[in-house]
């Protein structure tokens, strides 16, 4: 494949997961940076655009569905359903046995980072300590709950949230209120909280606790 095939194949990849979510979030007309870096991370991982688009319509076809609808700002918000859309077409791809095997791993590394954060669990997150117990209990388990495991999730991003000081909120709002001009504060609030949970995570190496990020 020449230079300008890749770059023009790249781009191709880039613009597609652009239009599908523009497509469904209408109120946005590009994509902030920090979208555009995770679309950077699912290219080198190599996951395939058609796992990326499926993973997009189910998250908004879901959102219709829930009894607590949470709007959708960003593609990180999709990022569980792209996942579990890779981990199928990847079933498909090498068959049953071999995606089993896989699942087995992905529960082993998501076992070993839990167990990791516990170890060295830092003190400025100590509370943390009760959800990803019960996800580690969850995981050795013979079959894990990953419907168990994704409510865990949810519960420790809210617990980040609740805890965060407000100095950190004001902050992480200013942020927001520049990436993301125009929108109303009650929008902004919303993408406030994922933009801050996702830094916190990320300072901490908070674990993901769903298997499919694994």
């Amino acid at each position: 494949m020449s230079q300008s095939q890749s770059q023009t194949e790249r781009q191709e990849y880039y613009q597609k997961i652009a239009r599908a979510f523009l497509e469904h979030q209408t109120s946005l007309f590009f994509l902030p940076p920090r979208d555009v870096a995770l679309i950077a991370e699912w290219e080198k991982l190599h996951i395939p655009l058609e796992a990326i688009l499926e993973g997009i319509d189910r998250t908004f076809s879901r959102q219709l569905l829930r009894k607590r609808k949470k709007r959708i700002y960003s593609l990180s918000q999709c990022e569980k359903e792209i996942l579990r859309a890779y981990s199928e077409y990847q079933e498909r791809l090498v068959g049953k046995k071999a995606a089993l095997v896989e699942q087995t791993e992905k529960i082993s590394r998501a076992k070993q980072e839990v167990e990791a954060c516990l170890k060295n669990l830092p003190q400025a997150i100590s509370y943390l300590r009760e959800p990803l117990e019960e996800a580690l209990a969850c995981l050795e388990a013979e079959k894990p709950d990953e419907a168990v495991l994704e409510a865990l999730d949810e519960k420790l991003e809210e617990m980040i949230w609740d805890e965060t000081s407000e100095n950190e909120k004001t902050a992480a709002l200013e942020e927001v209120r520049k990436e993301y001009p125009g929108k109303s504060d009650y929008q902004l609030s919303e993408i406030q909280q994922i933009w801050l949970v996702k830094k916190i995570r990320q300072i901490y190496r908070i674990p993901h606790l769903s298997i499919f990020y694994y």
